[in-house]
C-alpha cells in the first residue's frame, strides 16, 4: 500500500534541520500510522502519547541535493512543488544552504544553543521512556522520576561545546575544545585515506590501541596512581609506540585516535563537573551516535579521571544523541504550528 503524499493525510508541514560541519540532521512529524516512503531511524521514533503524531529522524552528509531528494521521498516536495510552510534550522552550517533552502519554504533560524535547550525541554516534558542511559559494556537505561536538571552537557560534533544547564530556561556555555569529531575524521583520513565516518567507526571494532598507545602498565609514573595495578590499560601516551613500530594496522590507528579524542574530551568534562559541583554529565552529539566503541571509550576515560580524584562519577548518554538540536528546532516549530491551527 502506498500513500498519495499529502498533508491532509498525515505530514505536518514543517521541516526541522540541524546542519553541522559535516552532517545534516532532519526531524519531522507525521500523523500516527502514516506510511513513510523513506528510510528513517526507527529506533529513535517518538510516539507522542498526548498527540496524534509521531516524530521521525534521519541524517545524511551535508548536501543540498540529498536533502531535496529526501524531502521528495517523504512527500514534502511533489513534482518540484514544495508544500513546506516553514523550515526551522539550527547548527553552525545552517548559513551555507540558507538561500537555496528558502526557495522551498519560509525559514526560521534557531540559535544553536537555544536549540539544545529546547531539545532537552521537549524530552523532559514528555518523560519519554528509555531516553537516558549509562554504558559499561552494555546499555543500562535510567528510570528518571524527577527532572534531569541540573546537568552539564558535552556536545561533540566537529568541535566540542560544554554547557551547564541549571534548569530548563537557564543555561550557559562554560567551555569547549577544538579537538572533536572533525579532528578525529581529519586525522583518520590522513592515516587511512578513508573519509566515511561510519566506515571509520566500524574499523574501531576490529582495532586495538595496544599496538599504538603506551598504556599505564607499560610506563613508570614515579608515583602510585590510585587506580594503578598490573592490569592498568588506560592510555598514558597516545601514539606512543609509533616510533618503534611503523607497521601498524589501520584499524589500530583509528582506534587509537578514538581513544585520544575521547580521553581529552572526558578529562575536560570531568574537570568542569568538579568545578561546578554537578555530578550529572551528559555526552551527546553526532560524533557519538550511540556507537558502542565510542560509548565504552568515554565511560572508561571519564570513570578513570573520576577515580583519580577519588570520586565515583559516571558519564550519561542520550538515546536521541546527535538529534537534540533538530529536536529543539522541532519544539519551536510544533508550538507555532499548533498555535496557528487552533
Amino acid at each position: 500500500m502506498q500513500n498519495n503524499p499529502s498533508f491532509s493525510q498525515g505530514l505536518i508541514p514543517i521541516v526541522c534541520l540541524d546542519i553541522g560541519g559535516t552532517l545534516t540532521k532532519v526531524t519531522f512529524a507525521a500523523k500516527t500510522n502514516f506510511i513513510l516512503n523513506c528510510q528513517t531511524k526507527q529506533e529513535l521514533k517518538i510516539k507522542n502519547e498526548d498527540q496524534d503524531y509521531e516524530i521521525h529522524f534521519l541524517s545524511h552528509p551535508n548536501s543540498l541535493e540529498v536533502l531535496i531528494q529526501q524531502l521528495e521521498q517523504i512527500g514534502f516536495i511533489i513534482d518540484g512543488k514544495s508544500n513546506i510552510q516553514t523550515f526551522y534550522i539550527t547548527g553552525g552550517g545552517s548559513f551555507k544552504y540558507y538561500d537555496q533552502i528558502s526557495n522551498y519554504g519560509n525559514i526560521v533560524r534557531i540559535n544553536e544553543f537555544d536549540a539544545l535547550k529546547f531539545g532537552f525541554k521537549l524530552l523532559d516534558s514528555i518523560k519519554y521512556k528509555n531516553t537516558y542511559f549509562t554504558f559499561n559494556n552494555g546499555i543500562e537505561y535510567l528510570q528518571l522520576t524527577a527532572s534531569i536538571y541540573p546537568f552539564i552537557l558535552v556536545n561533540i560534533g566537529s568541535g566540542v561545546s560544554i554547557l551547564k544547564f541549571d534548569n530548563e530556561d537557564k543555561f550557559a556555555r562554560i567551555s569547549g575544545t577544538c579537538l572533536g569529531g572533525g579532528m578525529f575524521l581529519g586525522l583518520s583520513h590522513l592515516f587511512t585515506g578513508i573519509n566515511d565516518f561510519d566506515e571509520l567507526l566500524k574499523m574501531t571494532k576490529q582495532g586495538s590501541n595496544a599496538a599504538t598507545d603506551l598504556l599505564m602498565d607499560e610506563v613508570h609514573l614515579g608515583f602510585q596512581s590510585p587506580t594503578r595495578n598490573k592490569n592498568e590499560k588506560h592510555v598514558a601516551v597516545s601514539m606512543g609506540k609509533l616510533k618503534q613500530n611503523s607497521n601498524i594496522n589501520q584499524s589500530d590507528l583509528v582506534k587509537s585516535l578514538l581513544y585520544m579524542t575521547t580521553y581529552n574530551i572526558s578529562q575536560i568534562a570531568f574537570l568542569h563537573s568538579k568545578l561546578h559541583n554537578i555530578e550529572r554529565v551528559f555526552f551527546s552529539g553526532h560524533f557519538i551516535r550511540n556507537h558502542e566503541e565510542t560509548l565504552q571509550c568515554i565511560n572508561e576515560a571519564f570513570s578513570y579521571f573520576s577515580k583519580l580524584d577519588q570520586q565515583n562519577r559516571h558519564p550519561y548518554f542520550i538515546k536521541h544523541d546527535g538529534f537534540i538540536g533538530s529536536l529543539g528546532s522541532f519544539w519551536n516549530g510544533i508550538q507555532t504550528y499548533k498555535q496557528n491551527n487552533h
